[in-house]
Order: C-alpha cells, then structure tokens, then sequence
C-alpha cells in the first residue's frame, strides 16, 4: 500500500434520521490510500463500449464502485477503527467493510470514493434526475439501520451530508442476499452549503457505532421517486362540522412512526386530521412561539397556487401554525405572533396516543379561496417530548430528512384540491 497524508475539513452533519451528534471541524489525521488491483476481468467483446457510451442525461460517470479497489478509493488509517477487504466468493467480488467507532483513536472514522480518477464532475444538470444506488449485503443477521452518513465533497472543500434512513431501503431489510439502497441525489443539502455542482470531487462516509456490511457495488442510477410527496385534499360539505368520525371515513397518509393525516376542503375552509402516536401524550409547557419544544403539531401551507415551490423564503400567502397538544391546547400563528381563535379544533387522546381534527378558516383569515384542481404547498411535523418534557425529535410528512420547513418552502410536500 502507498500511505498518503490528506487533510480533510468536515462540516457538521445537515441532517440525520438517526440523530446524529454535533460536529466541530475536525482536521483528519492518514488515511490509507488502496492500491490498484490490476487483475483480469471477463467481459465481453463490446462491454467496454456500451459501458462508456451509456449515460443518464449526458453524465456518464456513474460508477463510484464497482468491485475494485485503486487510488481512487481511501478510509481511516487506523485499522482498529475500520478495515476494507476486497473479497470474492464463487459467484462476485465485492468490497467487506468492518468497523469499530466505540474505542480509543477512532475520532473520525470513514471512507472515501473519487470515483472517475478524481476527475472533477459536472454533476449540476442532472442533481434532479440522479440517485446513488448501493448494493449491499449482511455479514450475519439481517438489519435495517445502517449507521453510516454520506457526503458529496467538491473541489473548494465545501461538503453536502445526508444520514442513511431506512426508508431508502428497497426491501424491508438487509439480509445475505444482495440489497438495494437507493438515496435521491437531490435530498443532499447543496445550496445551504454553497456546494459548487460543477466540480464534485469524491464521495464521503462517515461511520459511526460498529458493525459490518458487504458493498457489491455503489453507482449512480435514474431517480424514479418523485421529488416531493403528494396528498390529494377532497372537497366536503360546506356544513361539515367537526368531532364526527364519519368525517374521517377516507385514507390516511402515514409518516414518521407511526403518524398519519387527512385533508378535506371546502371552498372557504381546509380540515386537518391527526393522529399521532405518543406513548406520553400531553407533555409541553412551552407558551406561545416556543410552544415547538414539546408535544404538539405544525402545520406549514400557502394559499397561493402558483407560488414557485422551490422559493426559499415565504410569501405572504405562507403560512406556519402551531397547536400546542399540552394539557391545554390552543393554536398559535407564528406569522402573526398571536394565537388564533377563529382555528377550531377538538383534541381527543388514544389508546396509542392522540387525534386532532381542526377547520382552517381560510378566506376569513387569509382573504382567497382554495380552488378545485389546484395544487398548494404543504407540510405537516409532529413534535414529541423526551423525558425532560422538551422537544426530543421532530417527524416530518415531506422534509423527512432535512429540517428548515418553518423558514423555506422548498421543503413542503404538495396539497392537491380535487
């Protein structure tokens, strides 16, 4: 192996499903850099042509791994903390990665891919229409979690991370047979980091507990998901009126763990049902503003179809409510620093946690109507409180892995009026 020092400056994780701690700079001490394996392989009489000529959009450099090792591929120096092997059994040739975070020395603990010969990639054309695909395998038991974050580098230093949820997971778990993981390329946080798209250097994992886990390959592939989730909002009775189960005899849509909703409108007036699952409900003594920082619920929505959806910053026609599902709930309008009394709610506790159904008055309040066959920017979070009484997670339908939804738009799912 040739061993050469590199120096890498790591951002603080933007975002993870898992909860990942805070991190300062860290300057990195060796990593290894893996020799090139110049073994033989059988391909056929035209695979190399088609390989080179196949493309998504006109971006051919789709493989980041591919069963070898080369100078394009590095991890943590200490071997203690992790170890990549490349092995091979009677029918592939994949990549054994072993690692052990929970000890002295293994600070930071990772890998990397510069994939293409280190070449910078023009990557900015196609952010939306790629994902990165990792085919995996479990040495042992089956699982879900992977404890693992990724990060896109470019040429300037500056870095994009997302944490692996299981959600991207094509199967429900892990096993020993091959596994699809498929991350959409556009969940990255580029723009909050100033990443620059048209230079993208090497691709980043920051590992984290201990575990071990197969890699038969990692490219990246078409993104078939779409980018934003959707929920169709049926037009009711204009009597409709709340605290009648019969209102709610429709499909749910499921979030988080566990949660679900259900939209209904009128021409003058939006209904949200909730049901949320909390094993300690009605825990947050938070008052107005901060009442986030414990159990309750926000609701995020513009009244405006043909607002740009990938504004930054809201309108007017945004709005961001609250309702406080303490012992005494009430709603809060965090636009205009009051609470709202013309929101009509009822607030019932479950089995299993609690449901709340509330009437949005919205020509009376925000002086327009909600239109048939529109579309209109919309998010909902459940706030859950910890042992402590304060805000311990946050769990959100569309901007599942990245927070910021009360301040841009761009995160929001889309409400489709019937």
């Amino acid at each position: 192996m040739k061993k050469l020092s590199f120096f890498f400056v790591f951002c603080r994780l933007v975002s993870w499903s898992q909860d990942l701690p805070k991190q300062k700079t860290l300057l990195l001490e060796e990593v290894t850099i893996l020799e090139k394996n110049y073994g033989f392989k059988k391909v056929g009489l035209y695979d190399e042509e088609e390989a080179k000529s196949y493309s998504i959009k006109g971006f051919s450099q789709l493989s980041i791994f591919d069963n070898d090792f080369s100078d394009e591929v590095w991890s943590t120096k200490n071997t203690a903390c992790i170890q990549l092997n490349l092995k091979e059994d009677e029918k592939d040739k994949f990549l054994s990665v072993k690692w052990n975070k929970d000890q002295d020395g293994c600070d930071w603990v990772g890998m990397g891919f510069g994939w293409d010969m280190w070449a910078g990639k023009d990557m900015n054309f196609v952010k939306d229409t790629l994902a990165m695909e990792l085919e995996v395998r479990a040495i042992g038991k089956s699982f879900t979690n992977i404890p693992w974050a990724f990060c896109f580098e470019d040429y300037s230093g500056a870095q994009a991370w997302l944490g692996y949820n299981k959600s991207f997971l094509l199967a429900n778990e892990i096993t020993s047979n091959w596994t699809k993981v498929r991350i959409p390329f556009s969940l990255f946080p580029f723009e909050e980091n100033n990443f620059d798209l048209f230079n993208v250097k090497q691709l980043m994992v920051q590992v984290f507990g201990e575990g071990s886990i197969e890699i038969n390959s990692i490219k990246l592939v078409p993104n078939s998901s779409k980018l934003r989730s959707e929920v169709t909002c049926l037009k009711v009775n204009e009597k409709m009126e709340l605290g009648k189960n019969e209102n709610w005899n429709i499909p749910f849509t499921n979030f988080g763990s566990g949660h679900s909703f259900a939209t209904l409108y009128t021409k003058d007036s939006l209904f949200i049902a909730v049901k949320v699952i909390d094993a300690t409900p009605q825990v947050n003594s938070e008052k107005d503003e901060k009442l986030w920082n414990g159990d309750a619920i926000e609701i995020a929505f513009s009244t405006n179809p043909q607002a740009d959806p990938k504004r930054k910053s809201f309108l007017l026609s945004d709005q961001h409510l609250g309702i406080n599902c303490g012992a005494t709930p009430y709603v809060w309008d965090w636009k205009e620093n009051k609470r709202m009394e013309k929101v009509k709610f009822v607030y019932s506790k479950t089995s299993v946690g609690y449901f709340l159904e509330l009437t949005i008055p919205v020509t009376e309040l925000f002086k327009t109507k909600l239109l048939p066959e529109a579309s209109y920017g919309f998010e909902i979070a459940v706030d859950l409180s910890g042992a402590d009484g304060k805000r311990s997670r946050q769990e959100r339908w569309n901007s599942i892995y990245a927070e910021g939804f009360h301040l841009s738009p761009s995160k929001w799912g889309t409400l489709i009026c019937e």
